[in-house]
């Protein structure tokens, strides 16, 4: 009999496959996470918050059926106080209520499912973005740490169901250039993008980008295929758009009737003029210049609010590798590494044409791509072919205390901040952080590699510290009550405040 230790005849398994194994549970983890806080205590809040106040009540009128003719502007959508975008985000608030009933669990509970799955996306569009496994980990992971994604998650807004359409749409284009079932891919993309442009009608900038991508394979597609596609796209596109329509149409309004309402939402939308203090310019959003407070109250608990902030460690990051990958790309005319910026661009830049008030939560769709550019440049400077490694994990969890003790977790529990219980813990989580990051380094230069492995653990410690912020973020984003120097501690800049 073969004893446990001895060799098979085809020797040890290969170390690769073990390791995609670790980082398949590794990304399955991430998203366990990311669910867990996008469902947790989705009723802090009982009431609505922000623009809640249009959509919840939208959807709890399509329930009603609230969508009859009215006399001379029968066109207008029944009683429901928003006819500036399209149904099909309303429709899945709607169907929340019909589940789990008019409350917070019914309006939000669609949106925290729809932001769970944009997290799941992420993985499979960074590996066709060409990232290798492990730095499509930790592209998930970057995109799990964005506080932008979560609040958007966590409440009955539309935004988080455009961005699920437009990387969905984004990613069949991306199969359908390889893919040997060109035209299912193509198919699947016309819907995801038709879904996208039914929840807002900056959808349309994913089905572009789609459009780009196989344009891009044209040569590899034949100008047929390629043709018979975009024509596929667009007519699916305006299929999904019209046939979330159908309650509209069925409750007695006409073609005409629905060309009006289309009018009026072009004329909303292309000429939004106001004065409310949480519009910016689209330039500064990806430097987090004005988030937006959608709930602040004082009392007698501490500070709860709930904001609308990009993850900084991440934005940044992002604009600098946006600006590097782009050259660089351009230059050795790669198309490869280009892609990814031209998505950002794609995707953000037509917002610095327009000329109507915006705000900085119109990037969520463009945050998925911004973690796989940040991972896909950690790549460049740590080796492509980095495998998962004690030093590598040693750097996330040091980068994740430092950051997280810096920025005041510690002071959570009983919302006591700055007292010695809080700053003992913060000084131990700071120091246990440094003594890992210290072993990360060390660790790394025992490789061959080193310069390459010392690069590799010193990036997985930028990736642990983005989700330590993230940690510090999440008081604000799960409405949980802390004390005003909490609330200073977070606010870097007057314009946070």
């Amino acid at each position: 009999m073969q004893s446990a230790a001895a060799p098979t005849r085809d020797g040890p398994a290969p170390a690769w496959p073990r390791r995609r194994r670790l980082i398949v549970a590794l990304v399955l983890l991430t998203i366990a996470l990311s669910a867990a806080v996008r469902f947790a205590a989705l009723d802090a809040f009982p009431g609505h918050v922000f623009d809640e106040h249009y959509y919840a009540h939208d959807a709890a009128a399509l329930l009603r059926g609230d969508l009859g003719p009215r006399g001379a502007e029968s066109w207008r959508p029944g009683a429901a106080r928003s006819a500036a975008h399209p149904e099909l985000g309303t429709l899945a608030i709607a169907a929340g209520i019909a589940l789990l009933g008019d409350g917070p669990w019914g309006w939000r509970t669609p949106a925290a499912l729809a932001g769970t799955l944009l997290i799941a996306l992420v993985y499979p569009l960074a590996r066709r973005l060409f990232l290798p496994p492990v730095w499509a980990l930790a592209a998930t992971v970057l995109a799990a740490s964005d506080a932008m994604l979560i609040i958007e998650a966590r409440l009955a807004v539309l935004d988080t169901f455009v961005a699920l359409g437009s990387a969905a749409c984004i990613y069949c284009a991306l199969r359908a250039t390889s893919a040997p079932h060109f035209a299912r891919w193509a198919v699947l993309c016309g819907l995801a993008g038709g879904a996208a442009v039914a929840s807002k009608w900056s959808g349309a900038l994913a089905v572009v980008a789609a459009l780009v991508i196989l344009a891009l394979y044209a040569r590899r597609l034949g100008l047929r295929r390629l043709l018979a596609a975009v024509a596929a796209i667009l007519a699916l596109n305006l299929g999904v758009y019209v046939a979330s329509y159908a309650g509209y149409f069925l409750s007695g309004h006409s073609l005409g009737d629905w060309l009006h309402l289309q009018r009026s939402m072009l004329g909303f939308n292309w000429g939004l003029r106001g004065s409310a203090s949480f519009a910016s310019r689209p330039l500064t959003w990806l430097f987090d210049v004005h988030p937006i407070w959608y709930k602040f109250v004082e009392g007698p608990g501490g500070s709860t609010g709930l904001i609308a902030i990009g993850n900084p460690l991440l934005w940044w990051a992002a604009a600098l590798a946006f600006v590097i990958l782009g050259v660089q790309a351009l230059v050795r005319r790669d198309l490869h590494l280009g892609l990814t910026p031209l998505l950002v661009a794609l995707l953000y830049l037509p917002w610095l044409l327009t000329s109507r008030q915006a705000y900085i939560y119109y990037m969520t769709p463009v945050v998925p791509f911004l973690a796989i550019l940040v991972a896909g440049a950690l790549s460049r400077v740590a080796g492509r072919r980095a495998a998962p490694c004690a030093p590598q994990a040693l750097g996330f969890g040091g980068g994740a205390l430092v950051a997280a003790a810096a920025f005041g977790v510690a002071g959570l529990g009983e919302g006591l901040l700055g007292d010695a219980r809080g700053a003992l813990w913060r000084g131990a989580a700071a120091a246990a952080g440094v003594v890992l990051a210290t072993a990360a380094v060390i660790a790394a230069l025992r490789g061959r590699a080193r310069r390459r492995a010392v690069a590799a653990a010193l990036a997985w410690a930028y990736v642990g510290a983005t989700a330590g912020l993230a940690l510090a973020w999440l008081p604000f984003l799960l409405g949980y009550p802390v004390v005003f120097e909490y609330y200073q501690r977070l606010t870097w800049f007057l314009t946070w405040k």
